[in-house]
């Protein structure tokens, strides 16, 4: 690869998974993946994401007779020929980012510069959350971030119920890699389940990965105080070198 030639962004690759560029587009990054190691092996990483979450997420969420394909994302080529559940379960995995909100400047940001935003998609919209916003049961969330520098993150989030939740890397054990120096869309969405009251995201950066273990005991420590516990702790106290908060509400479907 030209040194001088950068690497794919995350939201790049998204979209074309999502076969959603125009031939030139497509045809450009298609030759750069044909150059580039790295951006080949991310490539190859975001397909595995989604087959996993294919596998062991959506069977759930689709138990649920409320929920229903979004006509929102427009799938090509590539998910044209796999059988139709699973194609019902990609529009529910990945949607595109709004281009011009990629590089908007971020709501929530703590010393060190790390930040995180959050986007839903309901119907036909997308959109970038305030904080504590309302949203419903269904709505699919997306995350983007920007690390400070810092190669490991972990997002997890504690809910009404006092269920603690790990979305990247979705139910891993620990840390997973993230871009640092630009903000980074994660690469898959999360669909709400029908918890009602507060739900408190964070995005926990550090040099060397977090355990799953751990966190999960900090998390559930908030939970156990209830929603006024869970809509004032804006930080977990686990061993990330920076974090970032975001609160949200579901209501009651």
């Amino acid at each position: 690869m030209n040194p001088a030639q950068a690497h794919l962004s995350s939201l790049e690759l998204d979209t074309l998974a999502l076969d959603a560029l125009p031939p030139p587009e497509k045809e450009r990054m298609a030759a750069h993946l044909g150059t580039c190691a790295t951006c080949r092996q991310r490539s190859e990483e975001n397909a595995a994401l989604k087959a996993h979450f294919t596998r062991h997420v959506l069977p759930h969420h689709l138990a649920d007779p409320r929920w229903r394909p979004s006509p929102w994302a427009r799938w090509g080529a590539l998910f044209a020929r796999v059988a139709p559940v699973l194609a019902v379960a990609g529009l529910a995995v990945f949607f595109v980012l709004p281009r011009e909100s990629v590089h908007e400047a971020p709501d929530l940001a703590v010393k060190g510069g790390a930040t995180l935003q959050v986007f839903v998609h309901r119907d036909e919209r997308v959109w970038k959350a305030g904080e504590g916003e309302p949203l419903a049961p269904m709505d699919q969330i997306r995350f983007q971030v920007e690390s400070g520098g810092l190669p490991y993150l972990m997002v997890v989030s504690i809910d009404g119920a006092g269920k603690p939740s790990i979305y990247y890397p979705f139910n891993g054990l620990k840390s997973g890699p993230v871009e640092t120096g630009e903000a980074v869309a994660l690469p898959y969405s999360i669909i709400l389940d029908a918890a009602p009251g507060p739900e408190r995201l964070f995005a926990l950066f550090s040099r060397e990965p977090l355990q799953a273990t751990t966190v999960r005991a900090a998390l559930e420590e908030i939970g156990s105080g209830g929603p006024a516990a869970i809509r004032a702790s804006t930080r977990l106290f686990v061993e990330a070198d920076d974090q970032a908060s975001f609160l949200f509400e579901k209501a009651t479907p």
